[in-house]
């Protein structure tokens, strides 16, 4: 008698960061109905499902292309720390530069398997008010700091 082991894989980790409960653009991680693989569902009209691996670079977006995989490309907000998908427009929109998500096709292997990082937050570099006090100006603050 032979037993067979069904292995789900985990969830990744890295699906929190790109659908996060209560985002404004509706992305949830759930598995598919059909194969069971991890996709993130977008919830807006009309639901659609992608493949969790990002597409970055030329070599990436050459294979979703000649496959002909539907791509959508992830705009990060930066003030609200959430992602967005936009649909670029054929072969135009589309830029090495920047992450995409491949609609998902049951029972293909997925693309890409990269998992998502958000863009650094920029530094803000400290400015100077721009008035230098003088050292007499310096020793009166002292002396009525210290009274």
């Amino acid at each position: 008698m032979s037993v067979i082991h069904t292995y789900k894989k985990r969830k990744p980790s890295w699906l929190r960061v790109l659908c996060p409960p209560g985002n404004l653009s509706k992305l949830v991680a759930t598995r598919c109905d059909g194969c069971g693989q991890w996709v993130i569902s977008c919830r807006q009209e009309p639901w659609e499902s992608y493949d969790p691996g990002i597409i970055h670079g030329t070599q990436d977006l050459s294979v979703a292309i000649i496959l002909g995989r539907t791509l959508t490309r992830i705009h990060w907000i930066p003030g609200l720390n959430q992602a967005s998908l936009r649909d670029p427009y054929g072969s135009r929109g589309i830029s090495p530069d920047a992450d995409y998500l491949a609609r998902h096709e049951c029972r293909h292997t997925p693309i890409s398997m990269k998992p998502f990082k958000p863009p650094a937050t920029p530094r803000v570099k400290k400015t100077s008010w721009g008035v230098k006090p003088t050292a007499s100006e310096i020793r009166e603050f002292e002396k009525a700091w210290n009274q």
